[in-house]
């Protein structure tokens, strides 16, 4: 795949989508210094999918829209709190190879045809600050959806899309939602206008508790599900810290499977975790020598001149790009792959149909018991790791730990737990500290690598000496503030 040329335009949406009625009448949207102006434009978008709709099921969704406003080809990625629009010109009644291309583990050699046309006449409310700045846009849409290539089970609604722009805020969102809320307007949990069109949904299941461990899970995989998917994209256009957020994903899936384990059948969950472990490691080669090339040069520019020695940055510099350029060739060749595809097929399968066993039916309040068991692993292997004579693979296995319980507390804090919430952020600031630990171990092993090879060369290693040292100084640091944590 030649990620070059899949280069398209980017939007990020940070949004909210309301079901009204008919007759419903938009509220006041006015606040102090705000300039509040309305429209009414025509949209006309043919939605496209595979005839199993794989891509909804990814929570994709394919789009070439005409109009008034807002043309070309769309593609909407999900992700944690807010979406990306991927935009590519309207030319063609055919997806453009490039981004045909970047869907090819999401459709494999299946067709994308139309599937729906929606036809939407929009008002829209755009909210703009003083300086002229947007604020927000409130869209109320009448849409009409006609089926082409796929039955509309929902031919006729109507919603209300609130979108922030680059001025709004979060509390903006929330008191724009408050007032359509007052007004009638009901949270919908119909994902895009395709979900609606193509299965009739609209807002089943608002509200509804999340009283069992394994709805409580669904939730939290699912969310991991979603940051792989948006991080293929991410991924492919080299957007800031993609890789790593990704890593995370996969990660906070096998802590997940592993911590509550008793949830899940284990032989399903167990190749589901090889596989996730396999990409993490991939992920983990640019991540790790991203940091450490970032950390090595940051480093050395801090060095009084008189401690450089030679031409250490350059030589550090030239050997970690060329291993960060072949870690991320082995990246791109690994998301080319039919084990790639087949990794994405599964975390969906996952989301929808996790393999419970009826442990999961119990209440949310059992999972308690296996956050408190990795809680108390924790509490012991940092123990004994943060002592002065704790060994470099001790503290290794703390960090570890820690995750889990940061990951295990994340995945119970969704079900609106306020003790596990706390605990995640607490053992997140714990994560820090040891992973700068391990980020100094790490970077002691490249100096001395680097330090053999330069002396080969008839080069001084004095700077690289300096560079060890400070990184064993931050490291008994690190450990000092974990002992004290």
């Amino acid at each position: 795949m030649d990620v070059a040329d899949t280069q398209p335009a980017v939007a990020r949406e940070i949004e909210s989508k309301y079901d009204i009625a008919p007759d419903f009448a938009m509220p006041s949207l006015a606040g102090r210094d705000r300039q509040i102006t309305v429209d009414t434009v025509q949209l006309s978008s043919t939605y496209y999918d595979t005839g199993d709709h794989d891509l909804m099921r990814y929570r994709l969704a394919l789009r070439r829209r005409l109009g008034d406003v807002d043309t070309g080809w769309q593609l909407k990625v999900p992700g944690a709190g807010e979406r990306t629009e991927l935009h590519w010109p309207p030319d063609g009644e055919t997806p453009p190879e490039a981004l045909s291309a970047l869907l090819h583990p999401f459709v494999r050699d299946k067709p994308v045809t139309a599937a729906v046309r929606l036809d939407v006449t929009r008002t829209r409310h755009r909210i703009h600050d003083p300086a002229g700045e947007l604020l927000a846009e409130v869209a109320q849409d009448d849409v009409r959806a006609t089926g082409l290539a796929a039955e509309a089970r929902a031919p006729r609604w109507h919603e209300v899309e609130v979108e922030l722009g680059p001025a709004g805020s979060r509390p903006l969102l929330a008191e724009l939602g408050t007032a359509l809320g007052r007004a009638g307007a009901v949270a919908s949990s119909s994902r895009a206008k395709i979900a609606r069109a193509l299965l009739g949904i609209g807002n089943e299941g608002v509200g509804t508790p999340r009283t069992s461990a394994g709805a409580v899970l669904v939730d939290y995989i699912a969310q991991q599900c979603d940051a792989l998917v948006a991080g293929h994209f991410a991924v492919l256009r080299d957007a800031d810290d993609s890789v790593h957020r990704t890593r995370v994903g996969s990660r906070r899936l096998r802590s997940t499977l592993r911590t509550f384990e008793y949830c899940f059948d284990p032989d399903q969950a167990r190749t589901f975790e090889d596989e996730l472990r396999w990409y993490a490691g991939v992920l983990g080669a640019v991540r790790d020598t991203e940091v450490l090339l970032a950390r090595l040069l940051a480093a050395i520019t801090d060095l009084p001149d008189d401690l450089v020695v030679g031409p250490v940055a350059e030589h550090i510099d030239q050997q970690l790009t060329r291993e960060l350029d072949e870690h991320r060739a082995a990246l791109l060749e690994a998301m080319a792959s039919d084990r790639y595809a087949e990794l994405l097929a599964e975390a969906t399968r996952w989301r929808d149909d996790p393999p419970f066993t009826a442990a999961a039916g119990r209440p949310a309040a059992t999972l308690n018991a296996a956050i408190d068991r990795v809680e108390r692993t924790l509490g012991k292997r940092l123990r004994r790791a943060s002592q002065p004579s704790g060994t470099d693979e001790q503290m290794h296995g703390a960090r570890k730990a820690g995750k889990r319980v940061r990951y295990a507390a994340e995945a119970a804090a969704t079900s609106g737990d306020t003790r596990a919430g706390s605990l995640a952020k607490d053992t997140a600031k714990l994560q820090e500290l040891l992973g700068e630990f391990q980020d100094s171990v790490v970077a002691v092993e490249l100096l001395r690598r680097l330090a053999t090879d330069a002396a080969g060369q008839g080069e001084d290693g004095f700077t690289y000496g300096v560079l060890v040292a400070e990184e064993r100084q931050r490291a008994e640091q690190a450990r000092r503030r974990a002992r004290r944590s």
